[in-house]
């Protein structure tokens, strides 16, 4: 789908949180703060384990989309504000996409935006 059979530019952030109005927030500031240029979030059932337990949770899960520039600074921003102890923050690597959304994305996130730390 991608035009110029290079990589897409694009790369989603994935973390979970507790509760729809933690996923809310967090996805509304990365927005506003121009570190996604969408967010989504759902629920889901998470079984891990935590400190000797096997944990059964149900969570959001919040899937930020942003670009390879800002991806740092959007998961070191992500740790700073996160609820929980250990969060997972994934970095996923975007192999295709409709190079108008992707053109739109990029749009979002840098046009007449601020420069952020650690980006280039």
């Amino acid at each position: 789908m991608n035009e110029s059979h290079c990589p897409p530019a694009l790369v989603e952030i994935v973390t979970t949180v507790s509760t729809e109005e933690q996923a809310r927030e967090l996805a509304r500031e990365a927005v506003e703060a121009r570190l996604a240029a969408c967010a989504s979030f759902f629920r889901v059932r998470s079984l891990y384990r935590w400190k000797g337990a096997v944990c059964d949770e149900d969570e959001v899960q919040v899937v930020l989309k942003t670009d390879e520039r800002t991806a740092e600074a959007a998961e070191r921003w992500i740790r700073e504000r996160h609820p929980y102890e250990t969060p997972a923050v994934l970095r996923v690597p975007i192999l295709a996409v409709n190079p108008d959304y992707e053109r739109w994305a990029l749009e979002s996130l840098w046009e007449e935006g601020p420069e952020r730390e650690g980006s280039s």
